[in-house]
């Protein structure tokens, strides 16, 4: 059959786009390589410092370090065998030759070298027959005795390289029969109206992954079902998820396919035809039934339900229908305790409850999002939220006065607190961590001028005096102390920039000397950095950064370090303000802009003494008559970011009005002369009370420690 200009394009078009997405997929699967070949090698860079252990542990640990690097070997020569091997099979004929009406063979496939399962194998890969059970090339002879085994044996009166090579060729087609069955089976058609082949069931698209809510942020949600204490929520618009299922509903009417139950039971993410609403969904799939196998047990991803279809409802979920996220999020009521009876009759109230407001249009606010179902606030159109009727209504307990009862009630039943684990030493015992430190240190010495112990000379260990509850005295000094720029008067004015935004009345912010020159010095000569850009280029010359010393020990709390910051890639000036050691992160306060952000420590550097010499940049302001409109911490964040969204990076003029110790009360005015503090009480986020200026030049503050 002859194929018109028109549908050769029109299927050179749809192969293009198929060529570009598998693509596209194969560069995403090339960065992952990339990423495992270099994590590899970090951890084969740490073997080696695996061997500074105890003698009695050196060995086990260095045969298992070999062991691991052996491993690691085995998996980068098969890597290099498979391209080597893609090499070889990528070199094809492309001699142009007349059309024929024979069909013609389609090129080797790729699919058995697949470099990312090379990567992830946990063994070398040793075997060399074929994954589909090809023949070999050289078939087995059949044995036989040796007394009647003939030296040379000919089929034919005329020479065997004839009979050789036709039984090479028939081995050769074997194998290219086997590899076209194999592509057969792995060819996915996307678009079933260009062409008549269907799309296998097996090789349906998965969808992306949904993006994550930010805590402290409203968003528009729709609340589509509910199941015992969870309900889901959309928080898109709904007329999208609508004109999709409308798109889906008129594209699985015309091209419907026939498909059993085992090829149902091979689909991840599909579709299904609903007869109550008459419109399809995209679902996950789950389990079939264990009676017949008739029926399919299917998650809908768009609305949270839970349904089950007959087998003929079932469709796989083609590509163009997974470019976007399941719309429905999994979510609980934030600050109460709806479980807190252990009742099932309770349970049952709260879910007739909260399905009263399935299809309500609201906002929630999330305050937490580590888990998969997200804690929020659900405030309905009236501005009342879910969470406190709730309380209201007699159905759950706050979770605040639930903790304060637990607290007052003790321990619980059956738990005995004398059971406890036994320890000698104290710092064990507070800590969990056994200090081996003590090895080196004399258990003999209790101080005194002579700095021994009773063995004298003959001892080798370290006379160090410690302390009575277990811990030593030896300390490691850190860079703790940084001077602040002088406060600046009351009743003066400021130019300054607005660098964070902390709270509804509290701001950091740098003053700007429009007189200030940014020198450079002459070539060969290093002087410490006197203005902000200045200590910033240094601090990210390429010098400097190849000349950063890693911390020997865990960052202490107030500790002044060179902290990278993630959105910009750059290192600043930092100082630690808390440390979690379960997943390695540190707390940092970037002290010439008031910034807190959580970091790796591996992001952390020694600060340099030069880096120390400028005074800390940021100052922070309390804005003058400013007052919480309510004592609702929602109210604190909305009114937080109206203030980060007229003041962020901006250039304002200040009026000093009071000083501290650490901050100032200031007015703040726009480059039109406004107030702030008036803006904000007009969009009515904070009241504001009258004020004036505390002149301190006649009076002396005393800190005292």
């Amino acid at each position: 059959m002859q194929l018109s200009f028109v549908d050769l394009a029109t299927l050179t078009m749809h192969r293009r786009q198929e060529m570009e997405a598998r693509t596209q997929i194969f560069h995403e699967k090339c960065d992952r390589a990339v990423e495992d070949i270099k994590r590899l090698k970090l951890k084969t860079d740490g073997f080696a410092q695996q061997l500074n252990c105890d003698p009695n542990e050196l060995k086990e640990r260095f045969l298992n370090c070999m062991k691991q690097l052996d491993e690691y070997m085995y998996l980068i020569t098969d890597f290099n065998i498979a391209i080597s091997k893609l090499d070889e099979a990528s070199a094809t004929d492309n001699t142009p030759v007349h059309d024929t009406p024979a069909k013609p063979l389609m090129p080797t496939p790729m699919a058995p070298y697949n470099l990312i399962d090379a990567l992830s194998e946990p063994a070398p890969s040793t075997s060399t027959s074929c994954s589909n059970n090809c023949p070999p090339e050289k078939p087995k002879r059949a044995k036989t005795p040796k007394e009647n085994q003939p030296l040379i044996v000919f089929s034919s009166s005329s020479a065997s390289e004839e009979s050789v090579q036709q039984m090479k060729s028939e081995v050769a087609a074997k194998e290219v029969q086997c590899e076209l069955d194999a592509e057969l089976r792995n060819v996915k058609i996307e678009d079933p109206p260009t062409t008549s082949v269907a799309t296998s069931p097996s090789e349906s698209s998965n969808l992306p992954a949904q993006t994550i809510l930010e805590t402290e942020h409203v968003y528009d949600a729709t609340i589509m079902h509910v199941d015992g204490t969870f309900f889901w929520v959309i928080t898109e618009d709904p007329e999208e998820v609508k004109n999709l299922m409308i798109d889906m509903t008129k594209f699985y009417s015309e091209h419907h396919r026939d498909i059993d139950a085992n090829e149902v039971k091979t689909l991840t993410c599909c579709a299904f035809y609903d007869d109550d609403s008459k419109c399809y969904y995209r679902g996950l799939f789950l389990k079939l039934n264990d009676e017949d196998n008739t029926l399919a047990e299917i998650f809908v991803v768009d609305t949270g339900e839970m349904r089950v279809a007959p087998v003929e409802c079932v469709q796989p979920l083609y590509r163009r229908f997974c470019a976007k996220p399941p719309y429905a999020r999994c979510c609980h009521l934030a600050g109460v305790d709806l479980v807190s009876y252990n009742n099932k009759s309770l349970m049952e109230k709260q879910e007739v409850f909260m399905s009263a407001y399935i299809g309500t249009q609201a906002s929630i606010e999330v305050d937490d999002n580590t888990s998969e179902s997200l804690g929020v606030y659900v405030i309905l159109p009236s501005g009342e939220t879910l969470n406190k009727i709730i309380v209201q209504q007699g159905l759950a307990l706050p979770i605040d006065k639930l903790a304060g009862d637990q607290a007052a009630a003790g321990p619980s039943d059956g738990l005995d607190i004398t059971d406890c684990p036994e320890y000698d030493d104290p710092v064990e015992a507070v800590t969990g961590y056994k200090n081996r430190d003590e090895i080196d240190i004399c258990k003999h010495y209790k101080g005194g001028p002579e700095k021994t112990c009773f063995k004298g000379s003959r001892c080798t260990k370290k006379h160090i005096l410690k302390h009575p509850d277990g811990w030593t005295l030896d300390r490691i000094a850190v860079m703790g102390k940084c001077k602040s720029i002088p406060l600046p008067a009351p009743d003066t004015w400021l130019k300054v920039l607005v660098t964070n935004v902390c709270h509804y009345d509290r701001v950091y912010v740098q003053i700007i000397d429009e007189n200030e020159n940014d020198e450079i010095p002459s070539f060969g000569v290093v002087l410490p950095a006197t203005t902000l850009p200045a200590l910033v280029r240094d601090m990210n010359s390429l010098a400097t950064i190849a000349a950063y010393k890693p911390l020997m020990v865990a960052p202490a709390q107030g500790e002044l370090v060179a902290a990278l910051y993630p959105l910009d890639n750059k290192w600043y000036r930092a100082r630690v303000l808390s440390v979690t050691r379960a997943d390695q992160t540190v707390e940092v306060q970037y002290v010439d802009y008031g910034t807190v952000m959580w970091v790796k420590e591996d992001q952390l550097r020694v600060l340099e003494a030069r880096h120390m010499a400028l005074p800390a940049q940021a100052i922070r302001c309390a804005l003058a008559g400013v007052k919480a409109r309510s004592q609702l911490s929602q109210q604190w964040a909305q009114a937080k970011r109206a203030l980060s969204e007229m003041l962020q990076d901006t250039l304002l003029d200040a009026h000093v009005i009071a000083r501290e110790y650490d901050e100032i009360t200031v007015e703040l005015f726009d480059k039109d002369g406004y107030s702030i503090a008036d803006q904000l009480a007009a969009i009515n986020m904070v009241e504001l009370t009258p004020y004036s200026v505390v002149y301190d030049t006649e009076t002396h503050k005393v800190v005292v420690p």
